[in-house]
């Protein structure tokens, strides 16, 4: 009784606790935890995903999070499993697999929350209720994953950057044209049918299934060379997984993941390579650290805000115009020019792609509209500047050059409801304004709907030369982003 006074006590002067942890329940609970020798937070409860894997007793679980495993378990000796989180992670885009011998099959997991409060127990998640058509996993379960990753493929992006929403409706398009017999499904069912069965030959060796993004191939060439798959029924082994792949291509090209997207909202990834290998717009060599240091420890960070040319509503202009306070929004989330406070981050997290490969990203959310409707075909213009330094330190020694900035109108060039704009560190000739060394430009860059005669536009999100080879050959992958969704009517 006492304790639950003082805790009252405590809420009621709210102006000195909200400033540690507000006065929320686990708030009240780390205030009692850490009063006294500064004890940490319990963990939270395991979150559970349990359903039926018939025909794999005993067998491993593994639970896949792009190419690594987040969390592994065991199907028990009727054929049932629960796989605990840690109840830490949030996941999305998740493959789940079951593997027996050289038998595997996958369901698709659009969406295992965190427990939302140290005090909430155990919580239990039934896969058929998150994963529609994942009654068991099975057949049916491993044709759906296969063709929702090949689509995610095809658009060049993980599962983990569609929105849960946009794979749940999707799951549940892709099973009701499996059970109505569409074509392309049914044959992709079949191929995973023959493969299921082409694994219980001795011959066949390892997990026929490969869900990593960078996959050549959804069904392994090691494994379809040992077990004779006759993916498309021909009656000749395929030799490799290129046949099952081509019917995984046919059945993901007639799906689409749909999705609700947030109206005048859009999500903003802004990424950039620092590597000594890199090649500007001239195909010449980047000097990464022209004027940044490269010092031990250093950290990737940008900066910046909304740019004096976007249009700000006044009482002659009330549509397709920022407010003073979105424009205070989008200022807070770059930094508002304050360098080295906003890190970046290249370890899988944050949105971030691929950990450790160089690119180094940012995600927020931002106002948008298409710049085509406005009356001057203007959007939302934004610039920025990356630093690589130490946290807290000033512009000397960590911007990628002085006394310009980049800048980036915020149009959806490829449709795909997010705006991601690759940059290179201290690329001299992209979208760096003032003073721009591109061989082709007049020095510097404009708006695309104000042209300059010779001069380069190259200020909106924009295809890039994926391969090195100095060549425009793709556009960059939004990592783990995903576009902001609402839920559909």
């Amino acid at each position: 009784m006492a304790m639950t006074r003082a805790r009252g006590l405590r809420c009621g002067a709210a102006a000195a606790l909200v400033l540690v942890a507000g006065c929320s329940v686990d708030g009240l609970l780390l205030g009692e935890l850490t009063r006294d020798e500064h004890r940490q937070m319990p963990e939270p409860a395991p979150v559970t995903l349990r359903g039926k894997a018939p025909g794999f007793q005993g067998a491993p679980l593994r639970l896949w999070a792009g190419s690594s495993v987040a969390f592994s378990g065991k199907v028990d000796a009727t054929g049932a499993f629960a796989l605990q989180t840690d109840g830490r992670s949030a996941l999305v885009g998740t493959v789940l697999e079951a593997q027996s011998g050289a038998r595997a099959c996958l369901a698709l997991v659009p969406e295992l929350p965190a427990q939302t409060s140290v005090l909430h127990p155990e919580r239990v998640i039934e896969l058929a209720e998150i994963a529609p058509g994942a009654l068991e996993v099975g057949d049916v379960s491993t044709t759906a994953a296969l063709v929702l990753l090949q689509r995610a493929r095809i658009e060049g992006r993980a599962l983990a950057a569609v929105a849960p929403s946009s794979l749940v409706e999707t799951l549940i398009d892709v099973d009701s044209r499996l059970r109505s017999g569409d074509p392309a499904l049914a044959l992709a069912l079949l191929a995973v049918q023959r493969v299921l069965a082409a694994g219980k030959s001795a011959a066949a060796a390892g997990a026929p299934f490969d869900v990593s993004p960078a996959a050549l191939h959804l069904l392994r060439d090691g494994f379809a060379a040992t077990s004779a798959v006759d993916a498309d029924g021909d009656g000749a082994a395929d030799g490799d997984g290129g046949r099952f792949e081509a019917l995984m291509t046919a059945a993901a090209s007639g799906v689409k993941f749909a999705a609700c997207y947030t109206p005048g909202r859009i999500k903003v990834v802004l990424q950039v390579r620092l590597a000594s290998d890199a090649r500007d717009g001239n195909c010449e060599p980047i000097q990464p650290f022209l004027w940044a240091d490269d010092k031990p420890g250093a950290q990737m960070f940008i900066t910046g805000g909304v740019h004096k040319e976007t249009p700000t509503c006044v009482a002659g202009r009330t549509a397709f115009c920022l407010h003073p306070a979105q424009i205070d929004d989008v200022n807070a989330a770059l930094g508002n020019w304050v360098p080295n406070k906003v890190q970046m981050f290249d370890d899988g997290s944050h949105g971030d792609g691929v950990a450790s490969d160089g690119i180094y990203t940012f995600a927020f959310d931002a106002p948008h509209w298409p710049a085509v409707a406005a009356p001057d075909g203007a959007g939302v213009r934004i610039a920025y500047k990356f630093t690589y330094g130490a946290q807290g330190q000033g512009w000397t020694g960590a911007e990628e050059f002085p006394g310009n900035q980049r800048i980036l109108e915020l149009d959806d060039r490829n449709n795909d409801q997010l705006i991601v704009r690759l940059d290179h560190f201290a690329d001299e000739t992209s979208n760096k304004d003032k003073a721009n060394g591109l061989f082709t430009g007049c020095g510097k860059v404009t708006w695309a709907a104000a042209p300059a005669e010779g001069c380069s536009s190259d200020s909106a999100e924009r295809a890039v030369d994926v391969d090195g080879d100095c060549k425009v050959d793709g556009w960059p992958s939004a990592g783990k982003v995903a576009p902001l969704t609402v839920p559909c009517p």
